[in-house]
């Protein structure tokens, strides 16, 4: 009987340490969402901390915060890791507000089928049967364009091959106006395949280009990409505006860029399948913490591109979700997109570069890499993004707000907006971040009743981009036909003299507000710099300065496109002055000496900034560079003021004038 007593406790014992350990697995399973908001910037630093530390806490921000009082979206485990998280955040002034507790039954209800049966671990019927009532299509497609045999389900979610389908399907039946374009293959060696939409000609026209899904998640972005492709074909003939935009105009709209990512995420509803968000590139192993290696997937394909790469926003590693890969271009999908448009039938002919993403309701121009960074023609970018999102708001009533990306979200380098800005010096470049607004709960898991109305207004929105490009063209060519489409590059206007004045003085209030963020250290170098010295010591010092190694180089690009390695690069030593340049020095020794012993403080801080190596450059044709930006004037002015300008502000400097080529930097020789 003892020993009855004893097997049945044993029983007992072990069946109670099952159920707990099948009502934990069965808990880690669940995932919530929740809604966070940082009260001070402690608070604030906290939350981006975390963000870039999601692979040690499984962490999913859906949206990271820009500001305090700002929301975060943060997709957590339930259970433990929930109540680390919420612990972490209890001491550091974070409110937390519980907003979707199980994200996959969001997924099931938005975008799921009756079935849960389930065979190794897979949702078998995923995504194949009949919907349930709640995730019923959306069958009002009156305001979908109708096109001979080529059909697409727009009321609901398809898979890629369904996507390809369709657009060879308007190849077959529109050859007059359509073309299938192949630029590259992913890892997967599944194509990557777009529709060009434009009447014939017989010179080389102007072109739009339009992409999505570069986040495997973003769901809604691919459909509004197809939407975009179905109205321009359906509306050709029949819609007057739209047939002079494909009579005009080149569109090449690739509506996935990340099939493979895509593919996979829709395999199953289980949240971290579904909200993947790189794509699915090969492991990469990384030594851990407690021993052997941590191996995981995938590339955030929207930090690999050639703009400030690896620098905020993006990470080192391979387990986080904005992993920005091994070296600048390492994903066969980002290479695809830069050598299709850096191709010698593209090259130069791209006048608006309008990217899909998903969610938030903004309207995002360049530069995201870092807070207040804007090209020069940004009032130019901004009308017409006012435009767009109040044309946008007429439809449903639907309010997008407009900013960089890092003014409007967060810091993120590497993308292929700023990209296709900088390197491709494209005029009109958009993210579009579609619907819901951040304050939302559904976040990527956008119901299928939402798919048309969002297409429908984002491509009202694009309208007004298109618009903006037909006048540019239209406007800065006196001649039209081949004329108008061989020059118009050549004889476009970069920005209005009243334009480049705003310009000026808005960047003139930045430099005063950063001047009042000087480092106390600065201070203590500045009043040094004030003292006499003897005309020996002057001697020694301009020896020592002459041989110092010269400063960092505040260059755009942070990764040699050769290169291998993983860490990023050196920057090169700058090279001697050189007299047959048009320049001049910021450095006038003999003119500073005073008698035969003394220097004043003018020519100290003159010669201090010689290793800078000032370029003052009188016209456009001496920039080494033809992609630098236009700043000559602002930079020339804080120069002209404070020649140590570059010295005491470099965080400032390196954002707003280390671009030009000719101020604050080293001449090298560029990618």
């Amino acid at each position: 009987m003892r020993y009855l007593c004893r097997s049945s406790i044993l029983l007992l014992a072990v069946h109670t340490i099952l159920l707990v350990c099948c009502t934990c697995a069965a808990e880690e399973e669940k995932y919530a969402l929740l809604h966070v908001s940082a009260h001070d910037a402690q608070s604030l630093h906290l939350i981006k901390q975390l963000q870039l530390n999601d692979y040690k806490y499984d962490l999913d921000f859906w949206k990271s915060p820009s500001s305090i009082s700002d929301k975060a979206d943060i997709m957590v485990k339930r259970g433990k890791p929930e109540r680390m998280l919420r612990q972490i955040l209890s001491f550091a002034n974070v409110t937390v507000a519980m907003s979707v507790p199980d994200v996959e039954k969001l997924i099931m209800r938005n975008e799921g089928t009756t079935s849960k049966s389930r065979l190794g671990g897979v949702f078998t019927k995923w995504l194949h049967d009949d919907p349930i009532l709640d995730s019923e299509p959306d069958l009002d497609l009156t305001k979908v364009g109708t096109l001979k045999k080529a059909k697409y389900p727009f009321g609901d979610y398809a898979s890629y091959a369904d996507m390809v389908k369709y657009m060879r399907t308007i190849e077959f039946y529109y050859p007059r106006i359509a073309k299938i374009v192949r630029i590259g293959a992913t890892h997967e060696g599944k194509p990557i395949e777009g529709l060009k939409i434009g009447a014939r000609s017989t010179h080389k026209k102007r072109a739009v280009w339009v992409d999505g899904n570069i986040h495997a998640r973003e769901w809604a972005s691919s459909h509004t990409a197809l939407y975009f492709i179905n109205q321009l074909v359906s509306g050709y003939g029949t819609d007057p505006q739209i047939t002079n935009y494909v009579d005009t105009l080149d569109f090449y709209i690739v509506p996935c860029l990340n099939p493979d990512g895509y593919e996979y995420t829709r395999s199953s509803p289980i949240p971290s399948v579904r909200l993947w968000r790189k794509n699915r590139s090969p492991e990469v192993c990384r030594p851990s913490l407690w021993g052997g290696e941590k191996c995981c997937q995938g590339v955030d394909l929207n930090r690999n591109f050639r703009f400030h790469w690896a620098e905020r926003g993006s990470s080192y590693e391979p387990c986080s979700n904005i992993y920005h890969g091994e070296e600048v271009f390492s994903e066969p999908e980002t290479k695809a997109i830069r050598n299709f448009l850096g191709n010698s039938e593209m090259k130069d002919r791209v006048d608006a570069f309008v990217t899909l993403h998903s969610y938030a309701q903004l309207w995002i121009y360049p530069y995201s890499h870092e807070e207040q960074n804007y090209p020069e023609d940004i009032g130019e970018l901004r009308k017409t993004a006012r435009k767009a999102i109040n044309r946008l708001s007429r439809v449903y009533g639907t309010n997008y707000r407009m900013g960089t990306g890092a003014d409007t979200l967060s810091p993120a380098a590497g993308g292929s907006d700023d990209w296709a800005k900088s390197a491709l010096n494209v005029k009109y470049v958009y993210l579009i971040e579609l619907r819901p607004q951040m304050e939302l709960s559904n976040g990527f898991i956008l119901h299928k009743k939402e798919l048309i109305p969002t297409a429908v207004e984002t491509f009202e929105g694009f309208r007004e981009v298109v618009d903006a490009v037909l006048v540019l063209n239209n406007s800065t060519s006196s001649t039209s036909g081949a004329a108008s489409g061989n020059n118009s590059g050549a004889t476009r206007k970069t920005i209005s003299d009243l334009q480049m004045r705003k310009q000026q003085y808005r960047m003139r209030l930045l430099a005063s507000q950063a001047a009042r963020d000087t480092t106390r250290s600065t201070q203590t170098s500045r009043s040094t710099t004030t003292t006499t010295t003897t005309k020996s010591t002057t001697t020694s010092e301009l020896t020592t300065t002459n041989e110092a190694k010269p400063s960092r180089h505040f260059d755009r690009f942070t990764a040699d496109p050769n290169s291998s390695t993983r860490a990023r690069p050196t920057p090169p030593m700058a090279p001697p002055m050189m007299s047959s340049l048009s320049t001049t020095e910021f450095s006038t020794s003999t003119e500073d000496i005073v008698g035969d012993d003394v220097i004043t403080t003018s020519s100290m801080a003159a010669r201090a900034t010689t290793r800078f190596g000032f370029y003052t450059a009188t016209k456009p044709s001496a920039f080494l560079d033809p992609d630098c930006r236009d700043m000559r004037y602002s930079c020339g002015f804080w120069l002209k003021n404070n020649k140590q300008v570059c010295e005491e502000q470099q965080s400032f400097m390196r954002a707003q004038c280390a671009y030009t080529c000719k101020f604050c930097t080293s001449f090298i020789k560029r990618h």
